[in-house]
């Protein structure tokens, strides 16, 4: 299955459009997304931040769509709601 195809197919899924609705995930939702991605072979890097007095402990989750495209989530590990960001 071409990557395109991959995509359209994982972001359908429900815990992609809870992601790209800001929904709060938990951390085994975001397991489970990385999960997924490597069971597809689809690219992706992972980062953990941790939490300052004036920012959240969070993690990133990027998705290499070509080498000029990636996608880029940001899951807050506190109470909140996650950030979503495409590559221009």
């Amino acid at each position: 299955m071409m990557l395109d195809q991959q995509l359209s197919c994982l972001f359908a899924g429900p815990l992609f459009f809870k992601l790209m609705n800001n929904q709060q995930l938990n951390l085994l939702e975001f397991h489970t997304l990385t999960s997924i991605l490597v069971n597809q072979n689809i690219p992706f890097d992972t980062a953990f931040v941790s939490g300052t007095r004036k920012n959240p402990q969070s993690l990133q989750l990027t998705i290499h769509i070509n080498p000029s495209a990636t996608l880029v989530f940001v899951v807050s590990l506190a109470a909140g709601s996650s950030v979503f960001s495409p590559s221009p």
